[in-house]
């Protein structure tokens, strides 16, 4: 996997993953500001933040691995409604 990112790290750790691959980073950097949360997917980056305060990208991630999993069980939802619907016709 490759994932581009602007200046040097001290330390990349994954704070969690999805099971379609889907996985988010905290990059540790030299320079201000200093945390990154990158989510990505294979070689796409699909959200990227760059801030001050580790604990403040550590709750951004959890937001976003949040909305993620609710985005994929609305989407699962309406998959079961369509399916009960052409099941019915």
């Amino acid at each position: 996997m490759l994932v581009r990112m602007t200046a040097s790290a001290i330390n990349i750790e994954r704070l969690w993953s999805l099971d379609d691959g889907t996985m988010c980073l905290l990059v540790d950097r030299v320079d201000a500001p200093r945390f990154e949360v990158c989510v990505v997917r294979g070689d796409d980056v699909l959200r990227q933040n760059r801030l001050y305060a580790r604990g403040t990208a550590q709750m951004l991630a959890e937001t976003w691995r949040m909305t993620l999993a609710s985005l994929r069980a609305e989407v699962a939802e309406q998959h079961a409604i369509d399916s009960v619907h052409l099941a019915r016709a």
